[in-house]
């Protein structure tokens, strides 16, 4: 587990420098590039500082022990059960708020590169109007997670013997969070865990929302693009390529190291395939996600890079002379060449 804390401390520290360099950036040098744009940037900026630290107050170890996905919390707060219990289900819960900001900032992507009418009738109002879904993905997933990966005494029982030869922790003692799809009854045959079973689907049905809001808006967007590269100013359509490619690479980012590891580790118990404690590596991409994201924006919007770069504009003095259209007098100006 060393290893494991080791990366996720390096997550977290990587995570909130990167954030808080990625948010001054906005706040200095996006406001006359982006617009109002510059907001939905600075709030999933600031959502990654608040998700690191929620990671790092977990420290979640992942165990699978077919039928059984544990996550366990593995910081100073663990043996406070009820308080770790309701951590870790925020921890879960940040997953659902990552994809559904990612799938916002698309849809706010797609009104102004395709229907731009829209965003000037009240565009305040309408950054206020995407944070709600958000918002509500974020307190659904929450309540899946609390009702569908509940921390009850069968749970406790069956992975007390796993959790305290390999992780000498007590399963009674320590706050998790688990998804347990049977047990096996006097008789020997399964007993499905509907409940565990039916809310875990809704955690699929609401990424796979989010997604095909995704892929619906970037493909509009970049039809449109195609479209009207002949209509657009060289410095428009430049813009919206960068942020074009930097909301892809952000959600390529997650899919591969988020939710294909979550995904898997999830369902791997299913059929029962007993992993043990090599699912951490999923842990260990988790913690380091957050620090790699405010990067990618950083490396492909060119006034990011420029700046992190110190590529400074140099300003090169030439006599220039015309004449005046009105009066015919000759003046001279000084023009900067970049």
């Amino acid at each position: 587990m060393l290893y494991l804390h080791v990366i996720q401390y390096f997550g977290f520290i990587g995570s909130q420098l990167a954030n808080s360099l990625l948010i001054y950036l906005i706040l200095t040098k996006a406001r006359k590039l982006f617009g109002m744009y510059r907001f939905v940037m600075l709030g999933f900026a600031f959502f990654f500082l608040f998700y690191s630290w929620i990671e790092i107050l977990t420290q979640p170890v992942i165990h699978i022990k077919s039928p059984v996905c544990i996550v366990f919390m593995d910081s100073s707060l663990k043996y406070f059960k009820s308080v770790g219990f309701i951590i870790t289900c925020l921890y879960c819960a940040c997953f659902a708020l990552v994809i559904s900001l990612l799938s916002a900032q698309f849809f706010y992507r797609f009104l102004a590169v395709c229907k731009p009418h829209i965003l000037s009738h009240g565009e305040e109002r309408l950054l206020f109007y995407l944070c709600v879904p958000c918002f509500l993905c974020f307190v659904a997933w929450f309540e899946f997670v609390y009702w569908g990966m509940a921390n009850t005494v069968e749970k406790q029982l069956y992975m007390k013997s796993e959790l305290a030869e390999i992780y000498n922790e007590d399963s009674e003692s320590v706050a998790f969070i688990a998804v347990m799809y049977w047990s096996v009854g006097p008789d020997g045959q399964k007993k499905w865990k509907i409940n565990d079973i039916g809310l875990l689907l809704a955690c699929v049905v609401t990424i796979g929302g989010c997604f095909m809001t995704i892929v619906y808006c970037a493909t509009r967007i970049y039809k449109k693009m195609k479209d009207s590269s002949g209509h657009m100013s060289g410095r428009t359509m430049e813009l919206n390529r960068q942020l074009f490619i930097t909301l892809t690479i952000q959600t390529i980012l997650p899919l591969f190291m988020m939710y294909i590891p979550v995904g898997l580790a999830t369902s791997l118990p299913i059929f029962e395939i007993h992993t043990g404690r090599i699912a951490n590596f999923t842990a260990a991409s988790l913690a380091v996600y957050p620090f790699l994201e405010p990067i990618v924006p950083m490396l492909c919007i060119k006034e990011f890079k420029n700046f992190i770069l110190c590529r400074q504009k140099r300003k090169v003095a030439s006599r220039t002379t015309f004449s005046s259209p009105v009066s015919g007098i000759h003046s001279s100006s000084t023009n900067a060449i970049l």
